[in-house]
């Protein structure tokens, strides 16, 4: 795997716990993994297409759940 160097910024006491807890040597693999795991695992456009599927189900379920009461404010309007 190719690598790239890079420049952060990160609070002072998250270095420092992490140089507490983790070896030089193994800090850049280390931070790596740790993107790696908070990085979705679907590409972004799918993870949206999901979601937005997910909306219509919540959205025909609360449709649903209200018909009636639709129903009757159309019956009293004139």
């Amino acid at each position: 795997m190719q690598t790239q160097r890079i420049n952060i910024t990160l609070p002072v006491e998250l270095i420092r716990e992490m140089g507490n807890s983790v070896p030089r040597g193994f800090r850049s693999r280390f931070i790596a993994k740790a993107i790696k795991n908070e990085l979705p695992e679907m590409p972004l456009e799918e993870s949206l297409r999901k979601s937005a599927e997910a909306q219509v189900e919540i959205s025909r379920g609360i449709q649903k759940d209200f018909a009636s009461a639709d129903d009757e404010i159309w019956e009293k309007l004139p």
